[in-house]
């Protein structure tokens, strides 16, 4: 290493900083730093870098990969991509820029070093090959390999210094002697002497590959070359030359590169890739000669609970503990392999399911029993398994892997340390397929704006009160066929896979753009509250606070004139986020409402510390209060103790006169209902 000179592109400030250090600590000078891929971009143009650590998803509009590519096609400077993405398309578009490096993240200082190194050293050695190729004829390109001239009878009459190297002896050493004393080339198929066997048919000109020498040194060397008659007149043979190239450490390279591209790093298990792979091929074999062998996908349970108390390094030693306790518990034959974060993936070879069972039991057992020991804390440590045969009926290899995707997820949900077997007809499996089916449906309709907003209003009770009306936004999925879904169609699903904060993000913008619309036509549903709903994740998410107050300014609204409402459930489970999340916006200017009160946790203890402005109470209380002294009772308690504390209080499920009569003679403040108007678009 020559303090060689490396530009970082990395859109995490920390990570950067972070890896700058550690480079510079070894040796490296870091001459410039981007986060976003035009930035990194120019600063190569400029600086000139001998390599470059590129992260590929990078802020702005131009991810890593097409930064490479825009650098690449202005200049020669080797890229290694330091990324957390594993996924078959992100490496498929990185190896369009023919990367000198692929590190997933995280990983060892040993590893980014050693990339680092051989990188530089693939490209200097590219970079001199190119020059030499524009310099020298292939005469010349070949006196750079060995080159030993013999006669008929293999006696030898030139030897050149590559040659000597290569054969380890000095051409004064072996001049007029027969070469097959000193140099024997062994095909490694048949394990024959390549040199005697193509003279003594004498073929005129032969090439040869991934042939093994060991030389006079005792080195075992792997050679390409070419033996080529040298012919007189009339066409006969005056003797041969041989042509020979150390190919020994570009092999051990390729195999080490070989070897890291289908390995997991960490575990030293097959990667993601090479298992796809491996079952790709055994799924076809099933197929056709038949068989009976099993998928097992197990998922480390809790485990980003020990990552995130003890750190990296603690996760790291879990990993390779369970991959160590795999490999015990399977046959030579089997296939394991790491394929998630803290997912592995075995395949049984010749085993039943029942048989697989056994394993995965054994394998938790042991597991359990040593629990996971990091300085003087143990923790207890268990496994989500799935099962899935593999057969003649097993279908390609995405139904197999989603499969045993579900069968894990299914262990997991119903609080891990359990296995589950695939079974197709099981209502489990069949709802969670309409769960993946719904998922797709969600993030199609997020990308082309399928999602319509729907209100339903929320009227005082006593209209001389003054007090403002309002109206709840509430959302509805618009099919690709036209149709219209509900949301208890999709919410669910949305709230099982996490993917809440994106819808709420969708509803937020779009209601407020809504407003301002709605505003500017002097439309009268302007005059009203809008009431939007979040979800329990959105509460945890700081940046969501930003986002409400940018598009508040974007649409030039006034935050007085928003209410969010937010589940009891929600609330309680997220207290003290729920509570931050809540004063940081209520300074701006808007109002919270308590949904679903009294359905949930039900405790006014925790009513006391939520700095809510309005008390919902649930609808399964409201609907029947004419008709039920214990509902009439709870909504009375709920209302006079949301009275007491300073809060308006709202009724849900308002469905006829009686009840609306009823929350006259208690006094609630506002009802929402069938009563007063079913739920319509905002935009007719």
């Amino acid at each position: 290493m020559n303090n060689e000179r490396i530009l970082i592109v990395e859109d995490e400030k920390i990570i950067a900083i972070d890896l700058q250090r550690r480079l510079e600590r070894f040796g490296y000078s870091v001459v410039g730093m981007a986060g976003e891929g035009k930035e990194a971009v120019a600063l190569a143009l400029e600086l000139d870098p001998d390599i470059i650590l590129m992260d590929i998803m990078l802020a702005g509009g131009m991810d890593g990969v097409e930064a490479a590519k825009s650098i690449k096609s202005a200049k020669d400077i080797p890229v290694i991509f330091l990324t957390a993405y594993t996924d078959e398309k992100t490496l498929e578009r990185a190896k369009e820029v023919q990367p000198y490096g692929y590190i997933l993240k995280p990983f060892k200082e040993r590893e980014l070093y050693t990339t680092i190194d051989i990188a530089l050293y693939k490209h200097e050695m590219a970079s001199k090959l190119t020059r030499q190729e524009r310099l020298f004829s292939a005469i010349l390109q070949s006196i750079n390999d060995g080159i030993i001239a013999v006669d008929m009878d293999l006696n030898v009459q030139f030897m050149n210094q590559v040659a000597e190297d290569i054969i380890g002896v000095k051409e004064f050493e072996v001049q007029g002697k027969n070469l097959s004393r000193f140099l024997t080339l062994t095909e490694a198929s048949t394990k024959k002497d390549i040199l005697t066997s193509i003279v003594s048919v004498g073929e005129r000109s032969t090439f040869f590959n991934d042939v093994t020498l060991k030389n006079s040194a005792g080195q075992t060397l792997v050679l390409d070359g070419s033996i080529t008659r040298i012919h007189e007149r009339m066409n006969a043979t005056d003797g041969y030359l041989i042509t020979l190239r150390d190919i020994t450490e570009l092999r051990r390279l390729s195999e080490t590169l070989n070897y890291q591209s289908s390995h997991d790093s960490l575990t030293g298990l097959s990667n993601r890739e090479e298992f796809g792979y491996k079952l790709g091929e055994i799924l076809k074999n099933v197929k056709m000669l038949g068989g009976s062998h099993s998928l097992m996908v197990l998922d480390v349970d809790r485990f980003k609970a020990i990552n995130d108390t003890c750190g990296t390094i603690a996760g790291d030693e879990l990993l390779r503990q369970i991959a160590s306790h795999i490999q015990t518990n399977i046959q030579r034959n089997d296939l394991s392999a790491r394929i998630g974060a803290d997912e592995f993936a075995v395949i049984l070879m010749n085993c039943q399911s029942e048989d697989t069972i056994n394993v995965g039991n054994r394998l938790q057992s042991a597991i359990q029993r040593q629990r996971f020991q990091w300085q003087s804390t143990a923790f207890p440590v268990t496994l989500s398994i799935g099962i899935v045969p593999i057969d003649r009926e097993a279908g390609d290899i995405h139904a197999v892997l989603a499969a045993a995707d579900d069968s894990c997820h299914i262990s997991k949900e119903e609080g891990g340390a359990k296995i589950t077997v695939f079974q197709a007809q099981d209502s489990k499996f069949r709802r969670r397929r309409g769960d993946m089916e719904w998922i797709g449906k969600i993030n199609r309709a997020i990308e082309e704006n399928r999602f319509m907003l729907y209100y339903q209003p929320i009227e005082p009770i006593d209209p001389a009160s003054g007090a403002t009306p309002k109206l709840e936004i509430l959302l509805r999925l618009v099919n690709e066929d036209g149709s219209i879904s509900g949301p208890t169609d999709f919410i669910p699903a949305a709230e099982r896979y996490n993917l809440m904060p994106q819808v709420d993000r969708w509803v937020l913008e779009n209601s407020m753009r809504s407003f301002r619309i709605l505003q500017d036509q002097g439309s009268p549903l302007a005059n009203r509250i809008f009431s939007v709903n979040l979800s329990g994740p959105s509460l945890l998410d700081d940046s969501l606070i930003e986002t409400i107050l940018y598009y508040l300014n974007k649409y030039s609204l006034t935050a007085s004139d928003f209410c969010f409402e937010v589940t009891e459930t929600a609330a309680i489970q997220n207290l003290s986020y729920a509570t931050r999340f809540i004063n940081r916006l209520k300074v701006e200017g808007f109002t919270f409402a308590l949904d679903d009160f009294g359905a949930g946790f039900s405790s006014f203890g925790y009513l006391r510390n939520l700095p809510v402005d309005y008390v919902k109470i649930d609808g399964s209380f409201v609907q029947n209060i004419d008709e039920s002294l214990v509902s009439y009772t709870m909504v009375d308690s709920i209302n006079s103790i949301g009275h007491v504390m300073g809060l308006k209080t709202i009724a849900e499920f308002v469905k006829s006169q009686a009840v609306l009569d009823k929350l006259v003679e208690l006094g609630v403040d506002y009802g929402q209902g069938y009563h007063f108007a079913k739920p319509r678009p905002l935009f007719e």
